[in-house]
């Protein structure tokens, strides 16, 4: 499985200039803020791998504009050099209402349909909710229509912040993406989950990539992410919310994950750590791309260990793969039978 770094057009640092970093993620959104003019995103970022290119639909909209589906057109038009651009979505909130659900995923769709008019590369987003008869619909609609990928997103607040969700949420939602997996032989990437903790657990699923922008927005706290889960504060400043300081065993460990996968930049750990956010977040895209260790405890170990012992059983005896999947009515509906027959 494959973590594609989100990163700014203008980025500070670049990791792909130290180390291998299999594909980035920018954003529209970003991209028009900059005011760039340069049409080859390669050229901006100074990096030569695969590049992905979201809507950022959700930052026009929190900076008061709604996106026009021509105005993204246009822009995507831009850049020819973008691997796969990512549809312009409207995710539904846990709290909306069934009606609310189905229009934003109605709209959704009529901007996938329109920019595969335009572009042979679009990748279809749907976004997770709990009543999943819903959401199943409307994926269906998109295997119709035999996208190369197909992006999930809208599982942090169900599996990461499990706030005003239903009871249960992290493995519904889990149950729901191995599900796809299972119905579907595209690729599937799942946005914004990349981090040591849910990497294994979407491995072992079998999604085919993920991305995340932490590794510089912790390294901006003053933050280092933990191999197998977790995060540390080592900057000295004061801890005012999340996360706890790194203590002397927390660096030992950390040092030594760095040092056994062969992160370049070793020998600046102990003078800079502490001082420069750009070495955080370097560290920081290291550990993210590169554990996969089984989470350490509470519920994400549990969650992996039921999935891999699942996933032995089925071998064994054929049986059923990992989170037996319900015919659920509230609140979350069944997936229906294979949407490609």
């Amino acid at each position: 499985m494959r973590v594609i770094l989100g990163a700014p057009i203008r980025s500070r640092p670049k990791p792909w200039l130290f180390f291998r970093v299999p594909a980035v993620m920018v954003n529209a959104f970003d991209i028009v803020r900059s005011g760039v003019r340069e049409h080859v995103v390669k050229n901006l970022l100074q990096y030569d791998g695969e590049v992905w290119m979201d809507s950022g639909g959700y930052q026009f909209l929190k900076h008061g504009k709604v996106l026009d589906i021509e105005d993204l057109a246009a822009l995507y038009d831009r850049y020819w050099d973008v691997r796969y651009y990512l549809n312009l979505d409207y995710p539904p909130s846990p709290t909306d209402s069934e009606g609310e659900v189905r229009s934003k995923l109605k709209a959704s769709l009529r901007n996938y349909e329109y920019l595969t008019r335009r572009f042979d590369n679009v990748i279809p987003v749907i976004h997770y909710h709990h009543r999943t008869d819903i959401i199943s619909e409307y994926l269906v609609k998109y295997l119709d229509r035999n996208p190369p990928c197909i992006a999930i997103g809208g599982l942090v607040p169900y599996v990461l912040i499990s706030r005003n969700v239903p009871k249960n949420s992290r493995k519904l939602a889990l149950e729901f993406l191995l599900r796809v997996r299972q119905e579907t032989k595209a690729c599937i990437h799942v946005l914004g989950l990349g981090s040591p903790v849910i990497n294994p657990i979407l491995k072992a699923i079998g999604v085919d990539s993920t991305d995340t922008s932490t590794w510089r927005v912790k390294a901006a706290y003053g933050k280092v992410v933990m191999p197998g889960g977790g995060e540390r504060h080592v900057s000295g400043r004061a801890i005012n919310f999340g996360g706890k300081e790194a203590t002397s065993d927390d660096l030992a460990r950390l040092y030594r994950f760095l040092r056994e996968t062969g992160f370049p930049l070793i020998d600046r750990f102990f003078e800079e750590l502490q001082t420069s956010f750009e070495y955080r977040a370097l560290v920081n895209a290291w550990v993210i791309l590169n554990s996969y260790e089984p989470p350490s405890t509470g519920v994400f170990r549990k969650i992996y260990n039921e999935l891999v012992e699942s996933m032995g059983r089925q071998k064994m005896g054929n049986e059923a793969l990992v989170i037996p999947l319900r015919n659920q009515t509230t609140p979350s509906g069944s997936f229906p039978d294979n949407p490609r027959r």
